[in-house]
């Protein structure tokens, strides 16, 4: 006779148990991918900061000094990554919106900055208007110079962890990363209008620097607080009227402000940003410096190095101290 054996088989309680180690292992498993998924974008993020940093000192050895933060005060202006690019390795960009045949180039002031406008009747509005007379650049960034390359991505100038587009509604290239101006100890106001806050009273880095006849910048020996105590550049993510859908004037991109007008942070949260409680790290201005990471955002100090600095530090004297070139305090980052 032959006999038969019933296969054993899965009991409905046993396949729901199954089910259950597998849910409760996926749960497990998720959180520490998305730990290694961001460690890995603040690594690329930290990584992107020590190449900014390397392209300013290299710039800093050829010129002397560290490039304008922006060099006009009430127009779409061109901001400090643009001289920066021939030094991150974007040097056919930077020739193209620099050699144009045309006036209708990137304005480069005298030296680089650092002095009076050259060649312009004292008056950088005198070229907003191509014309022959002042055949120097253009010094706003809403012109037909290289119309398709100031909407170049350019990786270099983008965290992996932010949450806004690569391009601005416009198609002008992003950044998640801006200069810092210093803090509002010297300004008298936080204001940025026409008139206001010019480079005189920065006591940051990349200045906000023309009253339509001067520029100022930034040497090593200006920074008298210590290039590993004083912020450089920061991160910048959503804020009060940025956010990945509403990306308006205060979208920060890399070309620089591309606002216009005599109109506050429009153009100048574009570029350059302040660190103090009255921008605190994360906060909704769009003068704050902030980033997506969890607790707080990367900052490039002037010594090159990278430091996480966390949200309970970005409101705190240390915070104001750190965008300070200059201040004398005794206050060293945590």
């Amino acid at each position: 006779m032959r006999t038969h054996y019933r296969r054993p088989a899965f009991t409905l309680i046993e396949l729901l148990v199954v089910i259950a180690i597998i849910a409760v292992l996926i749960g497990l498993l998720l959180p520490a991918v998305q730990k290694v998924r961001e460690a890995a974008a603040r690594s690329q993020c930290t990584n992107n900061l020590k190449q900014i940093g390397l392209g300013m000192h290299q710039f800093n050895d050829t010129v002397g000094h560290f490039p304008i933060g922006q060099y006009n005060d009430d127009n779409g202006q061109w901001g400090w990554m643009v001289f920066l690019l021939p030094y991150v390795e974007q040097g056919n960009l930077y020739n193209v919106l620099t050699s144009s045949a045309s006036a209708d180039r990137v304005y480069i002031p005298a030296n680089m900055g650092g002095g009076p406008n050259d060649n312009v009747g004292g008056n950088i509005d005198n070229i907003h208007s191509v014309n022959a007379t002042y055949p120097v650049g253009r010094c706003d960034t809403n012109t037909a110079v290289g119309p398709d390359a100031v909407k170049t991505v350019i990786k270099t100038f983008l965290c992996p962890s932010n949450s806004l587009p690569a391009q601005k509604n416009n198609g002008f290239g992003a950044t998640h990363y801006c200069g810092n101006m210093g803090n509002t100890s010297l300004w008298g106001a936080t204001s940025f209008s026409c008139g206001g806050v010019f480079g005189d009273k920065n006591n940051g880095i990349l200045l906000f620097s023309n009253n339509n006849t001067q520029t100022w910048v930034v040497k090593i020996t200006d920074i008298t607080d210590g290039t590993s105590n004083t912020f450089m550049v920061g991160e910048v993510t959503t804020t009060a009227n940025v956010t990945p859908t509403a990306n308006t004037n205060q979208f920060p991109v890399w070309a620089g402000g591309n606002g216009g007008g005599c109109n506050g942070t429009t153009s100048l949260g574009q570029v350059l940003r302040a660190a103090d409680p009255a921008f605190p790290l994360n906060g909704t201005s769009d003068m704050s410096f902030g980033s997506k990471h969890t607790g707080g955002a990367n900052f490039l100090l002037c010594d090159g190095s990278v430091r996480f600095i966390s949200n309970d530090v970005g409101t705190t004297p240390v915070y104001s101290a750190a965008a300070s070139r200059n201040g004398g305090e005794s206050l060293p980052l945590p």
